[in-house]
C-alpha cells in the first residue's frame, strides 16, 4: 500500500446519483443492499451497504424513494464496481441503471468525510467486511431483520460472534503521514496479508487522518496517543459512549 496523496480539506467530493428504475427496482435493491428499503419513504433516508458474496464492502449508499423507483447517491469513484456488482445478478428482471452525475452528496470534501469518520473509496478497496469499520456504522448500515440480501450470512455470522475483525477503522492526528502510516502499520500482518496503513490524508491545520489499524494496536482504549500521533477508534460502541 502506497500513501495516499494528501489533500487540501476543502477539496471537494464528487457524488454520482444511480436511478433504479422498473417494476421491480425495489424488490431487487432489497435483496442487494443491507439496509431495509421497507424503512424508505418521501421524509427518511436509508443508508445501505453494497456488498460482495463474502459480506466484503464495495460500497456505503444512501437511498431515496422517488415515485418511478429508488435513488442511490454513491461516491463517483466505485460508481462501476458498484454496478457491476449489482448487474451480477440482475437476471429476469425489470429493473434499470440510470447515472446522473453532479449530485450532491451527505458531505462535501474530503475534510468533511475525516471530520465525520465516514469511511469511503480509499477505505473499502481494501475489501473488508462492515464490522471492520465498528459496530455503530453497522448499526446504521445494517439490517438484521429483513430477508435475505447478498453478503447478509458472512455479516450475520460476524455479528453473532461480536463483530471482533482484525481491523479497525481510526482518525489520526499529530505528526506527518508517513509518521502515521509507520505507526499504522507497526502492528499486524506485514507483507501481502497487511491491510493497515493511512487511507485518506487531509491538510488543514496540521494532518488528520484516517486508516486502517490492527485490533491491538490500541488495545482496549480508543482514543489515545501514541508516538505522539493521537489515534481514535472510529463508530465501536465505547467510542460512540464517549
Amino acid at each position: 500500500m502506497t500513501l495516499p496523496v494528501v489533500v487540501a480539506a476543502k477539496e471537494s467530493v464528487a457524488w454520482t446519483l444511480v436511478r433504479a428504475r422498473g417494476v421491480d427496482a425495489r424488490t431487487f435493491l432489497q435483496g442487494q443492499l443491507s439496509c431495509d428499503l421497507a424503512d424508505l419513504n418521501s421524509e427518511k433516508v436509508v443508508q445501505g451497504l453494497v456488498l460482495t458474496p463474502a459480506g466484503d464492502v464495495v460500497t456505503s449508499l444512501w437511498c431515496y424513494l422517488d415515485p418511478e423507483g429508488v435513488d442511490l447517491v454513491v461516491r463517483t469513484e466505485v460508481v462501476d464496481p458498484t454496478l457491476s456488482t449489482l448487474r451480477r445478478f440482475l437476471l429476469r428482471t425489470k429493473c434499470s441503471f440510470e447515472l446522473v452525475t453532479e449530485s450532491p452528496g451527505p458531505y462535501e470534501s474530503v475534510g468533511e468525510q475525516v471530520l465525520l469518520g465516514e469511511p469511503g473509496p480509499a477505505e473499502f478497496i481494501t475489501g473488508l467486511s462492515a464490522h471492520t469499520f465498528g459496530q455503530h456504522f453497522v448499526a446504521s448500515h445494517v439490517s438484521f431483520t429483513k430477508g435475505c440480501y447478498t453478503g447478509q450470512e458472512l455479516v450475520g455470522r460476524l455479528d453473532a460472534r461480536g463483530g471482533n475483525t482484525p481491523y479497525r477503522l481510526a482518525r489520526m492526528s499529530g505528526g506527518d503521514e508517513e509518521q502515521m502510516d509507520r505507526l499504522a502499520r507497526s502492528i499486524g500482518p506485514q507483507g501481502e496479508n497487511s491491510r493497515q496503513g493511512v487511507t485518506t490524508v487531509v491538510r488543514d491545520q496540521g494532518i488528520r487522518a484516517l486508516a486502517l489499524v490492527h485490533r491491538t494496536l490500541m488495545g482496549d482504549e480508543v482514543d489515545g496517543v501514541l508516538d505522539g500521533v493521537r489515534v481514535e477508534i472510529l463508530h465501536s460502541q465505547a467510542s460512540v459512549a464517549n
